[in-house]
């Protein structure tokens, strides 16, 4: 599992503090290139938008396997928005009554159903996914991520990270072949 994400050619992210991925679209691009008053085609290579923990966005020129082939698994969170698996702290239900104090307060529009709180690392993500499907989903990301096989019952992140974690200390150091063959 890797603690940092690479992008653009040098900069180096925290994973820790990346809040959700999404892929961008043509749309999306067109909308960028209003707002910055330049030509769509500046956008193009753009491929994903990062979220942080302070709600602040970077784009980047990399895909959402670019991302996991750097050794950062992924959960699809609903709504093509991804949190690295490793972030993922609980995931509760989330209800009508949750939904409803929301909008009293003005600050927010839910335009769709969502299912679940999801803790992480960075901060809060609603989900349109169960919390049972969330942990699972990490539990798998991080399993296929390191090829660990769990031994125990996961039923939270951190016990996904605990049984991979485990299982890398098992295989410990590879060992040296003789200089001879």
């Amino acid at each position: 599992m890797s603690k940092s994400l690479k992008i653009n050619g040098s900069t180096i992210l925290p994973v820790h503090n990346i809040r959700a991925i999404r892929a961008i679209t043509d749309e999306d691009r067109a909308r960028m290139a209003a707002k910055y008053e330049k030509p769509v085609e500046e956008f193009a290579s753009k491929k994903v938008s990062i979220e942080f923990a302070d709600k602040s966005n970077k784009t980047a020129d990399l895909t959402l396997d670019d991302v996991r082939a750097q050794g950062v698994a992924l959960v699809n969170v609903g709504n093509e928005r991804y949190v690295p698996a490793a972030n993922i702290r609980s995931a509760d239900p989330f209800s009508k009554e949750d939904a409803a104090k929301l909008k009293e307060g003005g600050d927010y529009t839910l335009t769709q159903t969502f299912r679940s709180r999801v803790d992480t690392t960075a901060g809060t993500v609603l989900s349109s996914a169960t919390p049972q499907q969330i942990i699972d989903r990490a539990a798998k990301a991080l399993e296929a991520g390191q090829g660990a096989k769990s031994s125990g019952v996961i039923k939270t992140a951190a016990d996904a990270q605990a049984a991979v974690d485990a299982q890398s200390a098992k295989k410990g150091a590879a060992p040296k072949a003789p200089a001879n063959g």
